[in-house]
């Protein structure tokens, strides 16, 4: 095989192998932080329906994670609207 084919097939193929290293045990969000969650929150209902749909997943670290932000979730939206506010009347 010549070297110029060989860099048309090595990029894929690198490209496959890496694509297996993401943590998919951990949900489709998975291995975030709780800040993380707060901040995508869309994808922090993801991974807590993720975490719901099977008996055993709640024990995962990301799921915890997940699901702890989703009970912080009000309060801090409630705080960044304040500050929102606060910050349009003066």
């Amino acid at each position: 095989m010549k070297i110029s084919k060989l860099f048309l097939v090595i990029p894929p193929l690198f490209g496959m192998a890496l694509a297996g290293c993401s943590d998919v045990s951990q949900g489709p969000q998975g291995g975030h932080p709780v800040s993380w969650y707060l901040h995508h929150q869309k994808k922090m209902s993801q991974e807590v329906d993720w975490c719901k749909n099977s008996a055993g997943r709640d024990k995962l670290e990301s799921c915890k994670n997940a699901e702890k932000a989703f009970d912080n979730a009000l309060s801090y939206n409630a705080k960044k609207n304040l500050h929102s506010v606060g910050k349009a009347l003066s």
